[in-house]
């Protein structure tokens, strides 16, 4: 069995389909036993780099020394750190490894050969039609396709000896918006319209379409236009827009074979190129050749957004039952149970073991645990919990297993456990964090239906914000439980102070003293000023801690243990026989002397009283307090008497 690792950056929200799709097409027309290993991320999506931070984080998940091949699609990641780990990475693999549509380190590329593809655009601007002034709007100035359909009209231009400045060149995005800010700034110059506006791709031509005509200019009649992609809008915009066109599927497919005949030893070129094809159309000046069938295309969006509407109003409802979830695993039976037509064979929930073990970790620590003390943000924990597993009827008729259950708790890396023996199987693996910090991630077998349809980054967004939401209760929960706790209890013995003592133990008299009599035990320990005067005010807290501990150690959890001030200690709990109570007492007295023996305090004693309330009785529990401190003053003042 033979594994590809994909790693891949969406077009900001939206997933990339074209290149699995690609590869899954090559490896299913093959006999080769391969499967797909696709770690996806939404990396230059939010205006918040720490976001883009987390989604990042999964290119880290997987070892790529365990991987066959290695497939790149780097094109879209703006930071150049994050390249430049991935590079190293896949190197460091010592496997074949492919960059799609960006030339990377040594490695092969495939894809589209940009600069000629718009150098032949341009050529035909000028033989065709004999344009010889230009404005160019382009996409991001530092990216890679971008940089090459630049090159390759400059190039163009020289070798014609069509003179062109850099003013001639106006850099924004890929979208429909750079179009507009493109047309608004070459005119904001004052500068006559040229023959010929070169966009960088459709979106950008029909955004100086829309702005141009909003000025009383349009294409071809007052300037030639060109787009590049051949996405939709351009055969359907009117005018339909000049183009280049190639099949993205493509590179996937080739990049597949690629690594075939790598595998085979055969003799490969380090740069493989897809085809191209131009559509010279109306916004050229051209005649048309593409007949629109607007009527299929306006079908198909019409069923598209109705498909689409209903899946949100089915996010809608899952975002709903995720708030009455208590557990990650809830949350995921709520994704299955609002969004029926998932239609992907299994589906697995992965996190770090740090996100449930909060309230654990923050009992043993003396301050709150901050966010970034809890998560990593490079790379994931070597073991990490199961929280959950779906797979389809079928699969888990074969495994003997129902809907939910999971034959592992804690996995290590995802090998073996995401191992598969059939071949042409594919998994899409999520990041799952909460801002920069990685909680997790979400895999998914044969996930074609939902890359396809692009709902993964809405179900990820709810998903992700209940997780967040459900972290941040539990945190609060438990900061005002120890924000409560500081108000009742004793910060030197961790027993409940006076505030307690009025909350506890006076709610414990009144609840049981009707039906159980109790046991009212007062401790003092002796010689307590003796201590602070003659050794020190912290051997004195020594000795305080030494009684507290023993209490707390002798009293099972029905007792209610206070530390009333000073050196005065309070036992409150349901009655127990005489001799029982004896016992106790005598159990505490031995443990306080051998821990004053291993602090230096030696014979270090308490004096002891206890009263048992009488249920017919009215009297009030400060009633009782007094009765037992006054027994307990009775031995304390024979003790005097016998050192005198």
């Amino acid at each position: 069995m033979r594994k590809v690792a994909l790693l891949m950056d969406g077009w900001k929200r939206y997933f990339t389909f074209a290149w699995p799709a690609g590869i899954l097409q090559r490896i299913h027309e093959t006999e080769e036993v391969v499967n797909l290993y696709i770690f996806n991320s939404s990396g230059n999506w939010s205006h918040d780099g720490k976001y883009n931070e987390g989604e990042y984080n999964i290119f880290c998940l997987p070892d790529l020394s365990e991987f066959d091949g290695i497939i790149l699609d780097l094109t879209n990641v703006e930071a150049e750190s994050v390249i430049e780990g991935v590079v190293e990475r896949a190197k460091q693999a010592g496997v074949p490894v492919i960059s799609i549509g960006k030339e990377l380190a040594d490695f092969y590329y495939v894809g589209i050969n940009n600069s000629s593809a718009m150098a032949g655009m341009v050529e035909h601007l000028v033989e065709r039609h004999q344009c010889q002034s230009f404005w160019f709007v382009m996409g991001p100035e530092d990216n890679y396709e971008n940089c090459k359909r630049v090159e390759g009209i400059q190039e163009y231009l020289d070798r014609q000896g069509i003179t062109w400045e850099e003013s001639d060149f106006y850099f924004g995005s890929y979208e429909y918006q750079c179009g507009v800010s493109g047309f608004r700034h070459f005119m904001a110059q004052g500068r006559e319209l040229p023959d010929a506006i070169v966009c960088a791709n459709d979106n950008i031509a029909v955004g100086i379409c829309e702005e141009a005509g909003k000025a009383g200019y349009h294409a071809p009649q007052d300037f030639l236009l060109t787009g590049f992609d051949n996405f939709d809008k351009a055969a359907f915009y009117t005018p339909q827009i000049t183009t280049v066109s190639h099949i993205r599927e493509e590179s996937g497919y080739l990049c597949m074979q690629l690594l075939l005949d790598i595998w085979q030893g055969k003799d490969i070129s380090r740069f493989q190129y897809t085809d191209v094809e131009y559509k010279f159309w109306e916004s050229c000046g051209c005649d048309a050749d593409y007949q629109r069938q607007d009527r299929n295309y306006l079908k198909g969006q019409i069923i598209y957004q109705i498909e689409t509407d209903e899946f949100l109003e089915d996010i809608v409802s899952l975002e709903y039952e995720l708030l009455k979830c208590s557990n990650f695993a809830q949350m995921m039976d709520c994704v299955f149970k609002c969004l029926p037509s998932m239609k992907c064979d299994a589906m697995y929930l992965v996190m770090d073991s740090k996100v449930n073990d909060f309230k654990k970790r923050a009992e043993n620590s003396e301050v709150f645990i901050r966010e970034e003390e809890d998560y990593c943000i490079h790379g994931y924990p070597g073991k990490m919990n199961m929280e959950f597993s779906y797979e389809e009827p079928e699969v888990l008729q074969k495994l003997n297993l129902l809907p939910g259950q999971m034959k592992v708790s804690e996995i290590e890396g995802i090998f073996p456990f995401f191992d598969c023996q059939e071949a042409g199987v594919n998994f899409l693996f999520l990041p799952l964090h909460f801002r920069q910090w990685t909680i997790g991630y979400l895999a998914i077998r044969n996930a074609v239906y939902l890359m396809e349809r692009q709902y993964l980054h809405h179900i990820l967004g709810a998903l992700t914000k209940a997780m967040e939401n459900l972290n941040r209760h539990e945190k609060l929960e438990w900061m005002n439980e120890r924000l409560s706790n500081l108000y009742v209890r004793d910060t030197l013995t961790g027993m409940y102070n006076r505030m307690g003592y009025r909350k506890f133990a006076g709610t414990l008299f009144e609840d049981r003293r009707r039906a159980n009599n109790l046991l009212i035990l007062f401790i003092d320990l002796d010689r307590l000023k003796y201590i602070n005067d003659n050794l020190g005010h912290d051997m004195g807290d020594l000795a305080i801690r030494a009684v507290a501990d023993a209490i707390k150690n002798t009293l099972d959890e029905e007792g209610i243990p206070v530390r009333l001030g000073g050196d005065e200690f309070l036992v409150i709990r349901e009655e127990i026989p005489g001799k029982e109570i004896d016992a106790m007492i005598q159990e505490i007295r031995k443990k306080v002397e051998r821990s004053g023996d291993r602090v230096g305090l030696c014979n270090l004693t308490i004096s002891a009283g206890y009263v048992i309330t009488d249920k017919e009785s009215s009297k009030k529990l400060e009633d009782y307090v007094n009765e037992a401190d006054a027994i307990m003053y009775q031995e304390k003042k024979a003790k005097k008497a016998a050192r005198k």
